[in-house]
């Protein structure tokens, strides 16, 4: 009961939004308390601390994910108050590899073409440059501009900078119809949105830098 109370204690102080099974990593990696998540969870639903969460579940068509690492890379940009209320809202330029889920990922103050460039040239020099690059239809990364007569003469569509800097590359830009056919980086966002904003808070980190 002692201990009980204690881990009660460190959950209210430090862990409050926590998720039974992210706190007991924490408890573990913070604390060196060991703990299994379902006696947290017994003890919190107990305290009236947590709530019981039944998710229902909804048919999806899930795409096959390709075969190869490099085959295919997701890539988008979550605009989310990253340092809760110790900082301004950023955004985070997110990668993962189609096949492997391999994560990569880079702050900056918003989502354009600079940080777009920026973050696909060191996503490049870690894994190298990807066959192709599925993201959303942001104008940052879909030319939406009128074609001139010559193009149209020479059957060309009108690309934005990342769009003609991908096709120098060699990089085959795929543009997804909506959110959900991003499927896999929405998942990782919202994972992220939760769990790193957490880690976060703990370092005490309030500043991209």
């Amino acid at each position: 009961d002692k201990l009980r109370q204690k881990i009660l204690g460190i959950y209210r102080k430090d862990y409050w939004d926590f998720g039974p099974t992210f706190a007991c990593e924490k408890l573990f990696e913070i604390n060196h308390i060991k703990l299994s998540d379902e006696t947290l969870r017994t003890w919190l639903i107990a305290e009236g601390l947590w709530q019981k969460r039944r998710k229902g579940r909804k048919h999806r068509l899930w795409r096959e994910r390709r075969h190869h690492f490099g085959e295919m890379t997701q890539m988008d940009g979550s605009r989310h108050a990253w340092f809760e209320n110790r900082g301004p809202e950023c955004v985070l330029m997110g990668y993962i590899d189609d096949a492997t889920g391999t994560k990569y990922g880079r702050f900056y103050p918003y989502e354009g073409t600079i940080p777009a460039f920026e973050s696909l040239k060191r996503y490049i020099k870690r894994y190298g440059i990807p066959f192709s690059i599925y993201l959303d239809r942001h104008s940052t990364y879909k030319g939406w501009a009128k074609m001139t007569i010559d193009q149209e003469l020479r059957n060309e569509k009108s690309l934005s900078q990342f769009e003609e800097a991908a096709k120098k590359l060699g990089i085959d830009i795929i543009h997804a119809q909506s959110a959900p056919a991003k499927g896999r980086i929405e998942r990782s966002f919202k994972t992220d949105q939760d769990r790193l904003v957490k880690e976060l808070r703990l370092a005490g980190i309030s500043t991209i830098e």
